[in-house]
């Protein structure tokens, strides 16, 4: 029994290093992309996203290109399905899906920042200690770049999902793809690539107007 009682206290005690191990590295790995991500005065990049629900089959892909300009500007401009739209402009949120939908827009009020933003990249690298708990789940490839996962569960119920994944670039610290459950159970991927940093960007992406005979819906109101 005594050597027993040693061969398991020593099992515990590995298995608390490298759980300490563990969240240790995801710790240094959230550190490097909230160090790159503070850089960013503005980024473009192209997207893919893979969305799947299991109540309705087969998966769905998107593609198009994203515009981020720190703290509260962020979009996403659909190239398929071509025309849809989502634009935070600091001040609302404009939802507009004409491939489902043509002829409505949904616009909301956003914080700059917090569990609710939708700016993508600040959600999960801008102070993510604070909204998550995390955990390494090793090293991984996207299109050729090597990169480090970080597991997400988020701690409060503000956030609008079950989980995430973050796969975060070994050399710059780069968000370079994410995975999220949403508490439906409805997994989206998204891969970033082509990184325009620190470059202009049109005005007219980091804003929204309407199209004549769209109706503007607020919840809420």
């Amino acid at each position: 029994m005594k050597i027993f009682s040693r061969v398991a206290l020593l099992a515990v005690a590995g298995s608390l290093v490298s759980t300490q191990a563990r969240a240790q590295t995801a710790t240094d790995v959230l550190a490097r992309a909230s160090t790159r991500y503070a850089t960013i005065r503005t980024l473009q990049a192209d997207f893919r996203q893979t969305i799947v629900n299991p109540m309705l089959g087969g998966p769905e892909v998107a593609t198009g290109v994203l515009f981020l300009e720190p703290p509260d500007r962020f979009a996403m401009r659909f190239t398929d399905p071509a025309g849809d739209r989502i634009v935070a402009d600091g001040t609302w949120l404009w939802l507009f899906n004409p491939s489902t939908v043509s002829d409505q827009v949904i616009k909301t009020p956003i914080p700059e920042a917090g569990p609710a933003t939708p700016n993508l990249f600040a959600q999960f690298v801008d102070d993510p200690l604070s909204r998550y708990e995390v955990e390494y789940m090793g090293p991984d490839n996207i299109d050729g770049i090597a990169v480090e996962r970080v597991h997400l569960i988020p701690l409060s119920d503000e956030i609008p999902f079950r989980e995430a994944t973050i796969y975060v670039d070994v050399s710059g610290g780069m968000l370079r793809a994410l995975q999220v459950i949403e508490e439906s159970g409805q997994s989206r991927h998204m891969v970033f690539e082509n990184f325009r940093r620190n470059q202009p960007i049109a005005a007219h992406e980091l804003q929204f107007t309407p199209p004549s005979g769209v109706r503007v819906i607020t919840p809420g109101r």
